[in-house]
């Protein structure tokens, strides 16, 4: 069953109460009827089973019947740096990356990024995002949602990625370093940052300004796959290694 996200002010003295668009989508999408017992999610990773007592037009109330917290875990946190594709190829890969644990978003914009969008249409854009990571995180019973970030150009990215552990740049040109001999190489990571290029893949000038910053170019094996394919497949070999 899903997991539907909440704001922990919507829950108070063991009684839930949710009001906005999440009272549309469940009582006209899914038609959930009073008596049923749903799963709700806050920003403190806590969830709630409730037992609906109300299902109205314009809020849906309960009581709680159970709480509980995120179990103690040493995930790896990963953010993913995609260059910004065409709307449908974007979200596809937002949904997948969010059902593979991704952590955090940031689009970038690159020398040979395709979309270009006006600065105004920026937060319209990751509210658009947003809504597709909210949706996936539910549907895979995450304890979070993914961060968005609003496009970003690659070198703005590139000087705020000290934090990480562990930087890794998919290219097409890399042939001899394999994605899981980085990852074994060296202690567990706490915080990964995944490169990923555009359509037409970054430019030599693009890998060395990365590889300044200290990201390793990494192969995913022979064959040649699509911006978001390589994402997912990254994601994966990640989630083997380390969940």
């Amino acid at each position: 069953m899903p997991v539907f996200f909440i704001s922990s002010d919507c829950v108070h003295e063991r009684r839930l109460i949710v009001t906005g668009p999440l009272v549309q989508h469940l009582r006209g999408s899914l038609r959930v009827k009073a008596g049923e017992l749903l799963w709700f999610g806050d920003q403190n990773r806590r969830r709630y089973q409730v037992r609906l007592d109300e299902v109205a037009l314009t809020r849906i109330t309960g009581k709680v019947v159970d709480v509980c917290t995120e179990p103690t875990n040493s995930s790896v946190h990963v953010t993913v740096a995609h260059a910004v594709v065409k709307a449908h190829r974007m979200s596809w890969m937002l949904q997948k990356t969010t059902e593979l644990g991704m952590t955090q978003l940031v689009p970038l914009i690159t020398d040979r990024t395709v979309v270009h969008a006006k600065v105004s249409q920026h937060k319209q854009m990751v509210e658009r995002w947003h809504r597709i990571a909210l949706e996936a995180a539910q549907q895979a019973e995450r304890w979070d949602v993914p961060t968005i970030h609003r496009p970003t150009k690659l070198s703005t990215f590139l000087d705020e990625s000290v934090h990480y552990d562990v930087k890794l740049l998919l290219w097409e040109k890399e042939t001899e370093l394999r994605l899981p001999t980085v990852l074994r190489g060296g202690p567990r990571p706490t915080q990964i940052s995944i490169l990923v290029g555009p359509e037409g893949g970054f430019t030599d000038q693009e890998v060395d300004a990365a590889k300044r910053c200290g990201y390793q170019t990494v192969t995913l094996g022979p064959r040649t796959l699509r911006s978001e394919t390589s994402a997912l497949a990254a994601l994966s070999v990640i989630q083997s290694e380390f969940d």
